[in-house]
């Protein structure tokens, strides 16, 4: 694939389409169920408009920040992608070195490929570890003890996802557990033999980063197997005290779509969140990201760092959650489809497209400085199920919680 030649995202997507089974695609181009929250996000997104001041005298523009103390050259990074190893091999060794060569930050996912001990050296000072609890307490500790010890700059614990989502293309393509292909797949799978000779190595499909917690010379699937085991569905607001003593540098909670979940997490020594609803893997009737990104930014304020994931395929996607209120956002699917398609010149082309297009939309609308970038610039949409003006989630009066439910006021939340 001449991954030189992709004009955007979406020309990355057809290129990792063409490059990939039909089974993998759907794997990487999926979200739970009927898939409204995957197209939520973009639509939701798109539905915002830019206001243009004129005559601004903007010959450069500059979308350099710094995060947690760290100087990035601009304000998105790459967002934690698990699972993501049979789509294409070392694929995240690429995504981190695309990553270290951009100058942003890249979150490697809780259940990646690689451990994280071999992927930080090829991109030091820029990987950022996502922790998913484990039920094993020792197995967590170990894990942050992990990330620690291999320099990862920040640890990202991912809460949204308490029991996995059903994945109805999955499912229909027999996509089976561990990742193994259907006899209609596997023939299939021949029309891509870039992609199946790289299958064939039986690498791709390893959970390395779990390797260490079961028996010497496991096979891929019982690898799998253990780690879907470990899946902790009990996880409460306890383990955040834990983690935050165990771990001393930026502690990042991901998976906020509520104010004041938000809070909790300030209050409980987050440094920041990322406010996302799992990219639409999770829970198929939540709402778009951006539509809960104002009244969460409101909440919290300045107690904490509020980052933005969710249906970015634009430069102009990731400036209007930046004048909403994100300091920072993240992109998923966008750097997939690049590193599915071209490895780490795929990954490091959808990070200059979109670099680029950053740029652009920041000409065009006569913005020369990112931190500039705010409500004023950005116009939102109606949404029929929002009140007209969204209540100061940090004011609103305690009300009543529902058995069985976990309560919506400040005071009672995780007590």
């Amino acid at each position: 694939m001449n991954v030189s030649k992709a004009v955007n995202i979406a020309d990355l997507r057809l290129q990792a389409k063409r490059r990939l089974p039909k089974v993998i695609f759907d794997l990487v181009d999926s979200a739970s169920e009927d898939e409204l929250v995957l197209a939520k996000n973009i639509e939701r997104l798109r539905a915002h408009t830019l206001i243009a001041r004129v005559l601004q005298g903007v010959p450069k523009r500059e979308q350099a920040t710094t995060l947690f103390g760290r100087p990035y050259s601009t304000f998105f990074g790459i967002a934690p992608m698990g699972m993501i190893g049979i789509v294409r091999k070392d694929i995240e060794l690429s995504l981190a070195e695309a990553a270290h060569a951009a100058e942003v930050p890249m979150i490697l996912s809780g259940a990646s490929a690689h451990a994280l001990e071999k992927v930080v050296p090829k991109a030091p000072g820029t990987v950022w570890s996502q922790l998913y609890a484990a039920s094993d307490p020792k197995i967590t500790e170990d894990l942050v003890r992990r990330a620690e010890a291999a320099g990862a700059t920040a640890l990202v614990w991912t809460v949204d996802l308490p029991v996995y989502s059903k994945n109805d293309r999955t499912i229909r393509n027999g996509l089976g557990i561990p990742a193994t292909l259907s006899l209609g797949a596997k023939l299939e799978s021949l029309l891509h033999p870039t992609w199946i000779k790289e299958y064939l190595t039986g690498e791709m499909a390893k959970m390395g980063h779990w390797e260490c917690y079961v028996p010497k010379g496991s096979s891929s699937g019982e690898i799998l197997k253990f780690y879907l085991s470990q899946k902790n569905s009990m996880q409460s607001w306890t383990e955040m005290e834990t983690l935050r003593r165990l771990w001393k540098g930026p502690l990042i909670v991901k998976g906020i779509l509520n104010g004041e979940d938000a809070m909790r997490a300030a209050e409980l020594g987050a440094d920041g969140i990322i406010v996302s609803n799992h990219g639409g893997y999770g829970l198929d009737r939540a709402p778009a990201s951006i539509d809960m990104l104002p009244g969460i930014v409101a909440a919290v304020g300045s107690r904490l760092v509020v980052m933005f994931d969710g249906g970015v395929r634009r430069g102009s996607d990731a400036i209007i959650a930046r004048c909403l209120g994100a300091q920072f956002v993240f992109v998923g699917r966008a750097a997939l489809y690049g590193a599915a398609a071209g490895g780490m010149a795929g990954a490091s082309r959808a990070i200059a497209v979109l670099k680029d297009e950053i740029d652009r939309t920041m000409g065009l609308i006569g913005c020369a400085l990112n931190t500039s970038l705010g409500a004023h610039a950005v116009r939102r949409p109606a949404a029929p199920w929002l009140p007209a003006e969204l209540p100061d989630l940090a004011l609103e009066p305690a009300r009543a919680s529902r058995p069985g439910c976990v309560g919506h006021t400040i005071a009672g939340v995780g007590r």
